[in-house]
This record gives C-alpha cells, structure tokens and sequence, in this order.
C-alpha cells in the first residue's frame, strides 16, 4: 500500500467536491474506510461521493452514528455508508449486516474503519482526513490494484478541476 496525496481540502464545499470527484469514479464492489478526528469531514465526504453516484433525488445523506448502517439508492448502484463511532467490538459490527454489502454490486463506505480494521476486505481504499487550522489534509491509501487505478483516477480529475481556467 503506497500513499497517495495528500490533497489540502480548504473547506467543506471542496471536501465534497473531492467526494463527488470519488464517487463518479467507484465501482460495483468497493469498500472504502474513512479514517479521522471528529469534525474532519468524512460524512462531508460522503454526502459528495453520493452526489458523483447521482443520489436519488429525496434522499439525504446524513451521519450514520447511531443507525450504524444506511442505504443510499443512487443511478447505478446503492451506496452503503457504515459508522464504527458506536460499535463495540466484533461481534456488534457482524450485526449490522455490513458483510452483506460486500463484494456485491454496491459501494461501501465505512467511518471509524480505525476502530476496526479487520471490516475491510484484504483489497481496499482508506482514506486518511487530517484536520487542522481550519482545513484537512487527506491521503489516500490504495491497496489492490483496482484502488490503486481508482486513486490514481480521482487524483489526477480532482486536481485538473482544481486548475483555474480547465
């Protein structure tokens, strides 16, 4: 696994423009761990990364933390957002019925993967938001080929739209 970025996110509407840029990027099958601090931006992230799968209109992503597992309906696939803040060990994250979600023909993306790494298939993308002085830090860590091309594609988009007059 070889860090990718890290990409300086200013503020909020540019953190969801990085998760728009995701979004219209991930395939059937991902599952993606958010890592960070509260207030870092990761279910900012998400509400993004559900506008690029084109969310279905009535639908509003909000914080899972205490619904643990929620369902997105998007263009061509679901969208699965996991939080991990309130789960306790193991056997309460196999009761969600998160292991449903994977490999399938959604999109998974888990908070707090930090709280429990083992969530994640061996293939995966982790995404790292740092928060500071009022702006994030996010680095991007593919393992598998696959994410290593999804990285690889979302940086470079995300950059080119981040170019002025492009």
């Amino acid at each position: 696994m070889s860090a990718q970025g890290p990409v300086h996110v200013p503020d909020a509407e540019m953190m969801v423009d990085l998760g728009v840029t995701l979004g219209r990027h991930v395939f059937a099958g991902a599952v993606i761990g958010l890592m960070g601090p509260l207030g870092a931006g990761k279910t900012t992230f998400v509400r993004g990364v559900a506008a690029g799968m084109e969310l279905q209109e009535g639908f509003v992503v909000s914080s899972p933390t205490y619904t643990i597992l929620q369902s997105y309906p998007c263009r061509e696939m679901e969208l699965f957002h996991l939080d991990l803040y309130r789960v306790n060990g193991r056997e309460d994250l196999d009761s969600t019925g998160y292991r449903d979600t994977i490999h399938g023909e959604s999109v998974l993306i888990i908070e707090w993967i930090d709280r429990e790494p083992q969530a994640v298939p061996e293939e995966n993308l982790l995404i790292c938001l740092e928060y500071r002085d009022g702006s994030r830090k996010v680095t991007f860590l593919p393992k598998g080929h696959a994410y290593e091309s999804l990285t690889t594609n979302v940086l470079n988009d995300f950059k080119r739209c981040q170019v002025p007059g492009t």
